[in-house]
């Protein structure tokens, strides 16, 4: 059989008698199939039905797909059906892999939400040439009539304040050198200085207090002599001058000083006498000798006399002196005669300076009120209105007011003196409408202030996915705000700049 096999290409059977038992098994089956068929075709020769059993159980040995067999080693095949479902696993592996790495890189809107609602991004916009009208804006202020001073009453040891009379009545201006009031006799005397007394004033007194004093009474013509600091007798005449000239009596010298002026006085004659009488009887020598030192007594009498007449020398007590602040003071309140007062108590009550108004005006609308320019105050109880005029704007302020008032500059407001309103009272503020005004312009939100001054931000060109640290500072001067743009100048800015408006928080 193992000969035939190889007859038919195959190699010897490593195991006949699996061979053999291949072969009956061949041989069964052939005449299995040959009886369902009605046995073997007629005249069929039983050696070729044979060899066709042995020709099937080579096959047997070689497999189903007629190949040999390694020398020792037997071949295993993979059914069908385990093939595919092997390759069905390897493509879904394949699949699941394909997709985890396409996955890992794709990111679905909602990551994409989430990290822009954890980004910062930064809000720019370009710097461009625009035109803009100042639209005016209606503010509220309050009035003011002016800065209110209290009047000391005047007082001294074993002396009761008690007002004795009032010249001025409540209204009325006071002028300069007028008296606002007298207290136990005595006047209290308004004038200006450039600041106010701090202490009487005596003969021999040095210090720019003196200086201010002399100027002050060179203004009003009663001193004509050099404004030299030190308080002697033209100063004091001129102080006595001033005190007739509001009809009202000097200040008294105390008896002491005049005593001692006087005995200094009497001591001066004394050594007059004795210089002039000389020793009869004495030598030359001694005569020379005495005479000098009579001289001597002389002149050191006459230089303390000197001094005992300036201590001697009418005063200005700071109590009888009021420091009227400015022009325009009126006396808004005053004690009736008889009332006694606390010593250095308000007696009296004045007002200086002119009626105007303070208003707190925002970023958007301060360019619409400039110095001097017209504006409406109305009342806001009432029917009181009257024409005004800017006078002052403040610096930029912070904070808000204690009345809910937003930052922005403090204004100033003149009101004429016929306004009629009342102190306190508050007001509406209209300004009227603005020219244009044509120049380079950012969003006023893009505006920003430190210590020194206005600035905005400003980014490098073509910086891709900018930061607020990659912004440099350009210092600009606002000129004109309207529909939430500032007109800026003086500035190294150039139209298509980009310039930082806001972070989001």
């Amino acid at each position: 059989m193992a000969a035939r096999c190889q007859r038919l290409g195959d190699r010897p059977a490593a195991d006949p008698a699996r061979a053999r038992v291949g072969r009956v098994q061949a041989e069964d089956g052939l005449h299995r199939a040959g009886r369902r068929r009605g046995g073997p075709p007629a005249g069929a020769d039983r050696r070729e039905v044979r060899r066709r059993a042995r020709a099937e159980a080579c096959r047997d040995r070689r497999g189903s797909h007629g190949g040999t067999r390694a020398p020792g080693r037997r071949v295993t095949r993979i059914p069908s059906r385990s093939r595919w479902l092997w390759l069905w696993t390897t493509g879904a592996g394949v699949a699941v892999v394909v997709a985890f790495v396409v996955g890992s890189q794709v990111r679905s809107p909602w990551e994409v939400a989430v990290a822009n609602s954890r980004s910062n991004p930064l809000v720019t916009a370009t710097v461009e040439e625009r035109t803009l009208v100042v639209a005016g804006q209606d503010v509220t202020g309050t009035v003011t009539l002016g800065r209110t001073q209290d009047v000391p009453a005047p007082g001294g040891e074993g002396v009761r304040a008690v007002v004795t009379a009032t010249p001025v009545a409540v209204g009325d201006p006071v002028a300069p050198g007028a008296v606002l009031v007298e207290v136990s006799g005595r006047p209290v005397i308004g004038w200006e200085l450039p600041f106010p007394m701090y202490r009487d004033l005596r003969g021999g007194a040095q210090g720019p207090d003196v200086r201010a004093v002399q100027q002050a009474l060179l203004d009003a013509g009663h001193y004509s002599g050099s404004v030299d600091g030190e308080y002697g007798p033209a100063t004091a005449l001129a102080v006595e001058a001033l005190y007739r000239a509001a009809r009202a009596e000097p200040p008294e010298v105390p008896a002491e000083a005049v005593a001692a002026a006087r005995a200094a006085d009497q001591a001066v004659a004394d050594a007059r006498d004795v210089l002039s009488s000389g020793h009869e009887g004495d030598d030359l020598d001694e005569g020379a000798t005495g005479g000098s030192s009579a001289e001597q007594a002389l002149a050191d009498t006459r230089r303390a006399a000197a001094e005992a007449r300036t201590a001697a020398l009418t005063p200005l007590p700071v109590a009888e002196t009021f420091d009227l602040d400015g022009a325009g003071v009126t006396l808004v309140r005053v004690s009736r005669v008889g009332t006694v007062i606390e010593p250095g108590g308000p007696v009296a009550q004045v007002r200086s300076g002119a009626a105007s108004v303070t208003a707190r005006v925002g970023v958007a609308a301060v360019a619409a009120y400039t110095v001097g320019a017209a504006v409406s105050v109305s009342a806001q109880v009432g029917d009181a209105t009257t024409a005004a005029t800017v006078t002052a704007v403040g610096a930029f302020v912070a904070e808000a007011t204690q009345d809910g008032a937003p930052p922005g500059y403090d204004v100033s407001i003149e009101l004429p003196a016929d306004a009629g309103f009342e102190d306190g009272t508050g007001v509406v503020v209209q300004a009227s409408d603005g020219d244009e005004a044509e120049g380079l312009a950012v969003p006023l939100v893009a505006v920003r202030e430190d210590s020194s001054g206005t600035f905005v931000l400003r980014l490098p060109p073509g910086l891709e996915g900018p930061r607020e640290q990659d912004a440099e500072k350009v210092r600009v001067s606002v000129t004109t705000t309207a529909d939430g743009y500032a007109l800026v100048e003086d500035t190294d800015l150039a139209v298509s700049d980009v310039v930082v408006v806001a972070t989001s928080p």
